[in-house]
């Protein structure tokens, strides 16, 4: 038996149940040798949500119910130090990051089981299971509670095998369907009705069935199955499982034809659950996430948010910049999403629009960073959001308003200028060019640069305030050697066009006294040569690259898939011609929904081939 995630949730699975591992194993499918994939952590808790009716927000979730403490251990805050913190919320469950394959979560080959990860989907799924009995959408008959034995307990059965159906996101197995109601008849007769429910359905949530989205299967080039059609269309469109009518559409047969994928590809992403799931892309794509880490310097940046670039004595605690960098942190990352929201679904909705629009939001814990240039926008609503940071070593929640803005178009144009993607850029005094410029490489022009030559960061310019001459000067110096020139030759002018943005993406017209100089030539794959003269240029040039089209049509397309596909794969140049053609990123993710790429499932996780 392969040692796989596979593998020990049909073991996981089989003891929630209280079943042997051969029956569960002995499934059509399971002997085939192929990776499954599975949901990524998002897309748990989305599905969790979705399944029991709940909004996608835990401060609206329904208090833990008593049926969870004999059933499964209370989670416990882990934030806060000296004083108790507050109990966490009920949804999302906490799980570990995955390790990922080409900057994203969901991809087949990035998937790897742990210890940890099989304890906290045992965990996870014991905690939800109980919240079935608080659901407004598992029983299927009013007033459950109130009901007499005997009928109570026929809802109750009839209503987790419809729970089932909907978890496993296909008509249930014969098989399957009998030791459901086994388990069922086996706990209801030793335990309370509610309880009894609850720990079955905590037993649902832990098969593999419901972990994962595309499983094994022995006809490995045949088109997906009407069901597993509607599941792949759905996460990848909503980070979720199929609503009712997918679900039904599958059983009809609408899902069999390309235009009736694109029917329910269009109604979907005209669906609110669309903009959540494809700002998460971007997220990925970016690697803004990252910005909840950043870390600037009080002595570079501290008189900017007025406090003093030192503390009073050595023997003070600095307790005052970190209380202004949470806020700071959320607000580029609340910033990134809006901006991204509203290119896509709000305006052009093109690939130009989000490379090169200058609309935005600030905070007032973010205005400094982008000064006196901004005009407000009327046309707009503020919006506020909840955040939560740590200051003082106390978990603290706060409301965060962002205001609409327009940005001069001189100085911001597109992701690649917010705040946040500079950012992380960067190090903790100056601007990075060299991370910023292998960002721009890989992420937006898809080219491998491989691995820096080892010790080579001692090389590098002083992270310092105290310097002789400018950010570009010393980085140029540094990196001139010719072991480093034939990767820093590229490396350096995607980096350098960012120059006139410090570490925290304030924009900037002098760096150490001197005029900044962002300009500079890059040459990609395909003999496209762009030249710019700062990084607005240099994003309307990269926006206009059919390198760089390719490269974001490439990562939607195996994000859909869920598979690292090459970037030779047939079938892929006519989803990336289209986008050529049409920039809009809606009509690019309908056209990856209608492809045969997206159809079959030999393009999917089986894919093993390199970059």
């Amino acid at each position: 038996m392969k040692f796989d995630l596979r593998t020990i949730l049909v073991t996981l699975c089989a003891a929630a149940l209280a079943l042997p591992v051969a029956a569960e194993t002995e499934e059509p499918g399971e002997a085939i040798e192929t990776a499954s994939l599975a949901l990524t952590p998002t897309e748990y808790n989305n599905t969790v949500a979705d399944l029991l009716g709940f909004p996608r927000d835990g401060e609206r979730w329904p208090k833990r119910p008593a049926v969870a403490d004999r059933i499964s251990p209370r989670r416990t805050a882990s934030k806060g130090v000296f004083s108790p913190p507050p109990p966490p919320d009920p949804w999302p469950w906490p799980f570990p990051d995955e390790p990922g394959s080409d900057g994203f979560e969901g991809i087949a080959q990035g998937q790897s089981p742990s210890s940890y990860q099989v304890e906290e989907l045992h965990l996870a799924g014991m905690h939800f299971g109980s919240f079935a009995l608080l659901s407004p959408t598992f029983f299927n008959c009013p007033s459950w509670s109130d009901l007499p034995s005997a009928e109570r307990e026929a809802c109750a059965a009839t209503s987790i095998l419809r729970f089932a159906e909907r978890a496993y996101r296909r008509p249930l197995h014969e098989g399957e369907r009998g030791r459901i109601e086994a388990f069922w008849q086996a706990q209801v007769a030793t335990k309370p009705i509610g309880e009894a429910a609850a720990l079955t359905v905590a037993g649902i949530l832990q098969a593999p069935a419901f972990h994962f989205k595309l499983e094994p299967d022995a006809t490995e080039a045949a088109r997906l199955d009407p069901w597993q059609l509607a599941t792949r269309l759905s996460y990848f469109l909503w980070d979720s499982m199929p609503d009712e009518e997918l679900f039904r559409a599958a059983g009809a047969g609408e899902l069999e034809t390309a235009e009736g994928v694109e029917r329910h590809a269009r109604r979907m992403l005209d669906d609110p659950k669309a903009r959540p799931a494809v700002v998460h892309f971007h997220h990925q794509w970016l690697g803004t996430d990252q910005v909840l880490l950043i870390a600037p310097a009080r002595r570079a940046f501290g008189p900017r948010f007025g406090v003093s670039r030192v503390l009073r004595n050595t023997r003070d605690d600095d307790t005052t910049w970190p209380a202004i960098l949470g806020p700071i942190r959320h607000s580029m990352r609340l910033e990134t999403e809006l901006f991204v929201e509203e290119a896509i679904f709000d305006r052009a909705g093109t690939f130009t629009e989000l490379m090169t629009g200058n609309h935005g939001y600030m905070s007032r814990n973010t205005s400094p960073i982008y000064g006196a240039t901004t005009t407000p926008d009327e046309r707009r609503a503020a919006l506020t959001r909840q955040i939560e940071y740590v200051s003082v070593s106390v978990g603290r929640k706060k409301p965060l308003t962002l205001h609409p803005v327009v940005l001069d178009p001189a100085q911001r144009a597109g992701v690649l200028t917010l705040p946040s993607v500079l950012a992380i850029g960067a190090y903790a005094v100056q601007p990075g060019p060299i991370p910023r410029g292998v960002r721009v490489l890989e992420r937006i022009a898809c080219m491998e640069m491989g691995d820096p030559i080892e010790g080579v960061e001692s090389a590098l310019p002083p992270d310092a305030l105290g310097v002789e001459s400018t950010n570009r000067q010393r980085t140029a110096a540094a990196t001139k050697p010719r072991e480093c020139n034939s990767c820093h030759r590229r490396i350096n002018p995607a980096g350098f066009a960012f120059e006139h943005y410090d570490a925290m993406g304030a924009w900037r017209a002098e760096d150490n006294g001197q005029p900044v100089d962002a300009s500079g030539s890059l040459r990609l794959p395909g003999a496209e040569e762009l030249t710019f003269a700062d990084g607005v240029e240099f994003a309307h040039k990269l926006a206009a690259s059919r390198r760089v089209r390719d490269c974001y049509a490439l990562h939607w397309t195996r994000y859909a898939l869920g598979s690292h596909l090459e970037r030779n794969a047939p079938g892929l140049e006519p989803i990336q011609k289209r986008f050529r053609e049409n920039d809009s990123v809606k009509e690019l993710l309908v056209s990856i929904a209608t492809s045969d790429l997206f159809r079959t499932r030999s393009a999917g996780v089986g894919s093993e081939s390199g970059p």
